[in-house]
């Protein structure tokens, strides 16, 4: 099923989306019939400049939603925080994208697929307000400034992930619901904006749909087996574009080298086989396609700062 809507963010999708199901909207939450899936999603208007919006629901079709930028002069941030809450697969991937109003997104939603998301919908007058106006970190100017637009996507922390479960929690009904839920929007944010100024700190490119697309297309690409390194002559022909170009986009939007997010993301698994599968450590290893067995502690250890045995002594009954 392919969904255009001239927004993706707030109560206009949830209106659309009740439209689409012949569901009734009530205090700004949509529950999705059983003919359409299960779960809900919830709009919460907190203010003139920000907005939130969560979504748990699990879709009997798969859909692609796509969203045409937005007018000029609009100038929102987009936050969506993505499988952040308790009772998550495990395995998929907590990160959050951040994206200015006006680029154009594709979504694609697998169907029997659990989403689990918050969006927060953000005026840059706003964050300009909030943020010390000496910041002279080039990403951070980007994305207060609107003058281009832009997508970064991020692995979230574990305390993104325990705020979004406070969020969920909040009692809707209190007549202070909306302040709580205004200040853990913008913990999650700043959260964010620490993590995206450990980047390096230089100008980002203009970037269109196509390279947007491309670059998931990539991800997903190096994701697909973790077991089997990215194959860079391979990526680039997928790609369509120069090695150069392409190093330099999935930097960008990924903050990372394609073969260093591939690492954290290998580490990361080996880590959850571990400590929910009771793998051993050198199970864990040749599973993701380590034959050293000490080469494996050394990025294990880089990367989460354990060696994998302790981490298993931390995690598990001693095998």
């Amino acid at each position: 099923m392919i969904f255009d809507s001239i927004t993706t963010t707030g109560i206009g999708l949830i209106a659309a989306l009740s439209k689409l199901t012949g569901s009734e909207i009530k205090d700004g939450k949509l529950i999705f019939p059983e003919t359409f899936g299960k779960g809900y999603m919830k709009f919460f208007d907190l203010g003139p400049h920000i907005k939130l919006m969560i979504n748990q629901s699990e879709l009997n079709e798969a859909m692609i939603l796509r969203k045409k930028g937005a007018e000029a002069g609009r100038n929102e941030v987009i936050f969506s925080f993505r499988n952040v809450f308790p009772g998550a697969d495990p395995r998929s991937l907590p990160a959050v994208q951040v994206s200015s109003s006006d680029i154009d997104v594709e979504i694609s939603i697998p169907a029997r697929t659990k989403i689990n998301t918050i969006m927060i919908i953000v005026h840059a007058d706003l964050l300009k307000d909030l943020i010390n106006k000496g910041t002279e970190h080039l990403l951070l100017q980007n994305i207060i400034s609107g003058n281009q637009p832009y997508l970064y996507d991020e692995i979230i922390s574990p305390e993104i992930q325990a705020i979004a479960a406070k969020i969920i929690e909040v009692n809707e009904n209190s007549p202070l619901a909306d302040f709580y839920l205004k200040l853990k929007a913008g913990e999650m944010i700043y959260l964010f904006f620490i993590e995206l100024l450990k980047r390096q700190n230089k100008a980002a490119y203009p970037l269109n749909v196509s390279d947007v697309k491309t670059m998931y297309l990539i991800r997903d690409k190096v994701v697909s087996d973790l077991s089997i390194p990215p194959d860079l002559t391979q990526l680039t022909k997928l790609s369509n574009m120069s090695e150069s170009k392409l190093n330099r986009v999935f930097r960008q939007i990924f903050g990372n080298s394609i073969y260093n997010y591939y690492q954290n993301l290998r580490v990361n698994e080996a880590a959850y086989l571990i400590k929910e599968e009771k793998l051993s450590v050198s199970e864990a290893g040749y599973r993701l396609g380590f034959t050293n067995l000490s080469h494996f502690t050394r990025i294990f250890e880089r990367h989460l700062g354990l060696k994998p045995k302790k981490y298993a002594q931390h995690h598990c009954t001693i095998r």
